[in-house]
């Protein structure tokens, strides 16, 4: 492996770390836990000031470095690597879709809302989507972090 491979594949193994740390693990989900509205509402508001700063660059870095690690394995002749790479970007890209096709339309929605003002028809509905599409969204970023965590033991493995 070429020493730019090899520093491509550690920014992939440091910035999907991050991401999966964050997505993955969720510990801001004590925030969105509460069972009333204006308690919800306050924590969701809050993980969304910090998320909104926080995510884009940890998705978008998560999945330069795995498709530019993809995409030098092509080129250097690794295949199982490759693949691994490119399979753990698709699953961040589609991370990124989720969360502006659901999660971001949502969090839009949500910015709007007081916490003082009495509980807009719907909440707990838009409380389910956004829920579930963070479900998904955890699920496609932990996939992407299994495989680049099996293709890194195989790598480790063959020395």
């Amino acid at each position: 492996m070429s020493s730019p491979a090899r520093a491509l594949e550690v920014a992939h193994l440091v910035t999907l770390s991050a991401l999966a740390g964050t997505v993955v693990l969720d510990p801001t989900a004590p925030s969105r836990r509460a069972p009333d509205y204006a308690g919800w509402l306050t924590g969701q508001q809050r993980v969304d000031r910090v998320m909104s700063r926080l995510a884009p660059p940890l998705f978008l870095s998560a999945a330069a470095t795995a498709l530019a690690a993809g995409l030098v394995a092509v080129a250097e002749g690794r295949p199982g690597a490759a693949n691994g790479r490119l399979a753990a970007a698709g699953c961040v890209v589609a991370a990124v879709v989720v969360t502006l096709r659901v999660n971001e339309p949502a969090n839009q929605t949500l910015r709007a809302w007081r916490p003082t003002d009495p509980p807009p028809d719907g909440w707990q509905e838009v409380r389910s989507r956004w829920n579930r599409a963070h479900a998904v969204r955890r699920g496609l970023v932990a996939c992407a972090a299994a495989v680049t965590a099996v293709d890194q033991t195989a790598a480790w493995r063959q020395g």
